[in-house]
């Protein structure tokens, strides 16, 4: 069984959409699912329960940015190493459709 520290250390997500910091020191290991669509369409986040497609916004989150609760100054451009967007710029809503997701109706 893999530990996640070593896991860690061959993912290169780039810089952090919070702090734009990256460097080794930097962990960017925390990705989040925004829901606006994705700058480049299918490069994004998307649900098989629902099917909804790959189009959703995402983020990379530096260690110190999630433990801070740092706001979103941009999003991935599309996958996290393809540069990033600003976050004011995304358009669109992008979201689960609750009606398909048993968990939620019956909960």
């Amino acid at each position: 069984m893999a530990d996640f520290d070593d896991v860690d250390q061959d993912l290169a997500f780039g810089p952090c959409c919070c702090c734009g910091r990256e460097h080794p020191e930097v962990r960017v290991r925390t990705a989040l699912m925004i829901p606006k669509k994705s700058p480049i369409p299918g490069h994004g986040w998307g649900c098989l329960e629902c099917g909804l497609p790959s189009d959703g916004a995402i983020a990379v989150v530096c260690d110190e940015c999630v433990s801070a609760n740092a706001p979103l100054r941009w999003a991935c451009q599309g996958y996290p190493v393809e540069g990033r967007y600003p976050i004011a710029q995304l358009r669109g809503v992008h979201e689960h459709d609750r009606s398909k997701h048993n968990e939620l109706v019956h909960a």
